[in-house]
């Protein structure tokens, strides 16, 4: 019984100067700060990949950025994917001159969204604002056209459906 009571005093003594002399306490308020400093990094990462969607206040671009979240949905989209909804800009839209450099914004956008379900949440008060009824219409048929590009439409009738009850078009 005694060799047992010196073996708990003597982890007991050696534990308190660990603590108190050597920075036990100090390693236990580092673990702490840096679970705090993660937890902190995890929202602002977060946060960044929604922040470039809610930057966006053209609808124009918001649909773009939505129209190559769709072409992305089956895989990476292909050239030919890229140049119809460059075509669809240039005849819905009527860009010309910047639609380069808005269709490198939108690219840039289209990467840091998580899905395209997300990205039609994140614009759908955008839409909600600043279209009217047909121009709403004339998104989803947009959206659709990408959808239908290669014959795959049926897969993604769910997320132009979703797209459509967020906006106020649900059938």
């Amino acid at each position: 019984m005694p060799i047992i009571g010196l073996i708990l005093s003597t982890i007991v003594l050696w534990s308190a100067y660990w603590l108190f002399r050597l920075g036990g306490i100090d390693h236990f308020l580092q673990r702490r700060a840096l679970r705090k400093d993660m937890d902190r990094i995890a929202r602002a990462r977060a946060s960044a990949h929604v922040a470039s969607l809610q930057a966006v206040d053209d609808p124009r671009d918001a649909a773009i950025v939505l129209m190559l979240l769709m072409a992305r949905e089956g895989g990476d989209p292909t050239r030919e994917h890229i140049k119809a909804i460059e075509t669809i800009a240039r005849t819905h839209f009527g860009f010309t001159d910047d639609l380069g450099s808005r269709m490198t914004q939108a690219r840039f956008i289209a990467g840091r969204a998580q899905s395209f379900a997300q990205a039609a949440g994140l614009c759908a008060d955008l839409f909600n604002k600043k279209l009217t009824g047909d121009e709403k219409r004339e998104l989803l048929e947009m959206v659709e056209e990408v959808a239908n590009f290669e014959g795959d439409g049926e897969a993604r009738a769910g997320e132009v459906g979703g797209l459509a009850r967020r906006i106020g078009l649900a059938n």
